[in-house]
């Protein structure tokens, strides 16, 4: 959860100044579109290999193979202007897809690693607090990426954004100490023959049907975060031409945010059941969604901003809740392969299709198409998952 803390900051810096300082080198806003989407493609083909492959290795290792892999990336940054390393880089890395520090490939590994250390009864309330730190990291980091203007002031032009690479780099390191002294422990998934064959059969036919309507829900949401997340500096900039101290400013109050929501996802969903706390949620940002391309006040825009990705991201810890309890704690990485995959597909194809539309000058269009497909994402979810709560509850007294 340290980990996963220290590198939301600088996924926070990145969400804020990465396609700033792309487009201050002279990338179009397809190509930037363009590496966003190569790089969240690349993390779908590598995702489930490596979460299957994690359930028979462990995770240790290919955790920390990432933390080196993203620190030499951020060395890249630092060092080189190249389009064609910086493509590599951002695209391996996964460097600003606002995933809120998620590992790219590896955060199947990840939250698999995690969900071994603690029982079903605290995983909704460990996975809410996770969620919370990620986005109070993600806050952290925004704030420092909005003191960019102090920077200007010893580094010429583009340059001024290399300090941020500088400490990506540098969290990286701690990032990867602090892994590889953490003892995991492997016999849980030894345990391979837990029940008879037929009811063995029984049983992940049930856990594989879950997952699959998961996934196929899952799509909806994925293009539109897509559409939105990643390109939002941008937007701000082209709309309302508003500086990176701006943007950062609006960005770290609505990572806060966020991690304040966090924290009583968990009040909201024992009181109200997880699932009718998620597509409550979810609903009303979608609404918000559709009020931001119609209004022309910066300051309206950010508040509206703010409370929709509060409410919008703030149920992530009850559906990560949700979708480790499909499966039994042996198929977990497979299950959160398949959850990982279903979503960055879709999120990856997002920027590309934004930054087109973007390029042809339709500031508003990708606002309305998220919106509508978050709309029906609320409704799916609430309708095909709305007897989980039972299951969860039951699942946390036995547990």
């Amino acid at each position: 959860m340290a980990v996963n803390a220290l590198r939301s900051i600088g996924q926070g810096m990145l969400v804020v100044d990465l396609t700033l300082y792309l487009s201050a080198i002279g990338w179009s806003t397809a190509a930037i579109g363009s590496v966003l989407t190569t790089g969240g493609l690349l993390g779908v083909a590598l995702a489930p290999v490596i979460g299957i492959y994690s359930d028979r290795f462990g995770r240790k290792p290919f955790m920390l193979f990432y933390e080196i892999l993203s620190a030499g990336c951020a060395l890249i940054g630092i060092l080189s202007t190249n389009f064609t390393l910086l493509f590599m880089a951002i695209a391996l890395s996964g460097f600003g897809k606002a995933d809120a520090g998620s590992p790219s490939p590896s955060a199947p590994v990840e939250q698999a690693w995690l969900a071994s250390f603690i029982t079903v009864a605290d995983r909704g309330k460990v996975y809410s607090f996770n969620n919370a730190l990620s986005f109070f990291g993600m806050g952290a980091g925004a704030v420092l990426a909005g003191l960019l203007v102090i920077w200007k002031n010893y580094l010429p032009d583009a340059s001024s954004f290399h300090p941020i690479f500088l400490f990506i780099f540098l969290n990286y390191l701690i990032t990867t100490v602090i892994l590889f002294i953490i003892r995991e422990e492997r016999t849980a998934r030894q345990n391979k023959n837990e029940v008879p064959g037929k009811l063995e059969k029984e049983i992940s036919h049930e856990e594989n049907h879950a997952i699959l309507k998961l996934a196929a829900v899952n799509i909806l949401n994925g293009v539109a975060i897509g559409l939105t997340g990643p390109m939002m500096s941008y937007w701000f900039a082209a709309k309302f031409g508003a500086t990176s101290a701006q943007i950062g400013g609006t960005l770290a109050i609505t990572f806060f945010a966020t991690g304040i929501t966090s924290l009583f996802q968990a009040r909201l969903s024992s009181k109200h059941g997880t699932i009718r706390s998620i597509v409550l949620m979810r609903f009303l940002a979608s609404i918000l969604l559709l009020l931001m391309p119609i209004l022309s006040n910066y300051i309206l825009v950010s508040v509206l901003y703010i409370i929709r990705t509060a409410l919008n991201r703030g149920t992530q810890g009850a559906q990560q809740a949700l979708s480790v309890s499909l499966t039994r704690d042996r198929r977990r990485g497979f299950a959160s392969s398949i959850n990982v995959l279903s979503m960055r597909i879709p999120t990856s194809v997002g920027p590309y299709i934004s930054g087109y539309l973007f390029g042809l000058g339709t500031l508003a269009l990708p606002f309305y198409i998220a919106s509508s497909l978050q709309l029906s994402f609320a409704y799916l979810y609430g309708k095909i998952f709305r007897t989980y709560d039972i299951r969860m509850k039951s699942q946390a007294s036995s547990g």
